[in-house]
């Protein structure tokens, strides 16, 4: 009898020391990977982008002209920035573009055209009730979407920056995307005269401005307002000077663009 216990308690005190690797190994807390945060986009961002030359007011299908290059400003899909044309190259396209609403054939630089109207991209204003919405909503996907990764303002090494974005090219409800910069100089906001980005006459101030309230839950119904997003590097509040990826999303909503981004980085992994 004896002998048989001592070979249960011996047998016992065997299966006690067999490493945790040998079977099923124990969970461990490691915390978060990477730290994430969601910040609204800013002058600083909106700064980044082109001055679009405005269409003549005679051209009412003139949108369909500036498509190609408001698509490096405002990409359809997740874009990586690294291939963006560098803003000097963007701002000799624009001004080719205003030479041929004018009739000036491509290399023809003898024809004297009218100089271009530029008008900067409007950055619009979210309400504070809804931006907070958008964090708590932004707090569950990040858990879901980038597993490892965790909501973290004060640790973040990644920003999420979105914003809505409006475009002063695209054609408004009356089909004549020209009355926009007319609407805006009898509305006692005239151009200003100082130089936009990439030397252009235009509104110096304009990229600095915020207009109108834009919801950040439901869709835009201005096919000229977009959604945008953009990732950058970040350490803590201070972030990269320019983002890793960016994206627009038209008439649409900013957790709707959030969202595609999100996908996006699911399958690719953070940069």
């Amino acid at each position: 009898m004896r002998m048989r216990l001592a070979g249960a308690g011996a047998a016992l005190l065997v299966l006690l020391c067999v490493p945790a690797a040998y079977g099923q190994e124990k969970p461990t807390l490691e915390g978060c990977k990477e730290h994430v945060s969601l910040a609204p986009a800013d002058a600083g961002v909106i700064g980044l982008l082109s001055t679009p030359a405005i269409p003549p007011p005679t051209m009412v299908f003139a949108a369909q002209d500036t498509k190609k290059i408001n698509q490096w400003d405002l990409p359809p899909k997740v874009a990586a920035w690294k291939d963006r044309p560098a803003a000097t190259e963007l701002a000799h396209e624009w001004e080719d573009l205003n030479r041929a609403w004018h009739g000036a054939k491509p290399g023809d630089t003898t024809k004297t055209v009218t100089s271009a109207v530029y008008r900067p991209y409007e950055l619009l204003n979210v309400a504070p009730r809804d931006w907070q919405d958008l964090q708590k909503w932004m707090t569950k996907e990040i858990a879901k979407q980038l597993p490892g990764a965790c909501y973290d303002e004060q640790k973040a090494n990644y920003v999420f920056v979105a914003g809505a974005v409006r475009d002063p090219t695209a054609a408004t409800g009356n089909g004549n995307p020209g009355r926009t910069l007319q609407y805006s100089q009898t509305a006692g906001q005239p151009q200003g005269e100082g130089l936009g980005p990439g030397g252009h006459p235009g509104n110096s101030t304009g990229h600095n401005s915020v207009t109108d309230e834009f919801a950040a839950g439901s869709s835009s119904n201005d096919p000229s307002v977009y959604a945008c997003v953009y990732l950058y590097r970040a350490q803590g509040s201070a972030r990269q000077s320019v983002p890793v990826y960016y994206y627009c999303h038209a008439a649409s909503s900013l957790k709707s663009s959030l969202g595609t981004m999100l996908k996006y980085i699911s399958k690719q992994g953070l940069p």
